[in-house]
C-alpha cells in the first residue's frame, strides 16, 4: 500500500464520499445503517474502487455485514495499518 495515498483517506473524505455516492445533502448519522439513506450495491461497489485506487483493499461482504460510516472507517483503518 503506497503511504502517500492511504494517507489521504480519513473519516471526514470517507463520509465525503458516502455522501457523493448517496447524492443526498442530509448528515449521515455515522452508526446508521447506510441503506435507510438510499446506499445501494452501485454504490457499494464505487466506493470499493475509490479504495483500491487509494490502496485500501475491501470486499463487498465485509462492506454489507455492516454498512455504517463507523463500521466501514473501522475496517479501513486496519487495512491502512503498517
Amino acid at each position: 500500500m503506497n503511504d502517500l495515498s492511504s494517507r489521504a483517506i480519513d473519516r471526514d473524505w470517507l463520509a465525503a464520499q458516502i455522501v457523493a455516492i448517496i447524492e443526498d445533502e442530509e448528515e449521515i448519522c455515522p452508526d446508521e445503517n447506510l441503506m435507510m439513506y438510499g446506499l445501494d450495491s452501485v454504490g457499494v461497489m464505487k466506493l470499493i474502487a475509490t479504495l483500491e485506487q487509494r490502496g485500501v483493499t475491501l470486499s463487498f461482504d465485509e462492506l454489507a455485514a455492516e454498512p455504517s460510516v463507523n463500521a466501514w472507517w473501522t475496517l479501513i483503518e486496519a487495512r491502512m495499518q503498517p
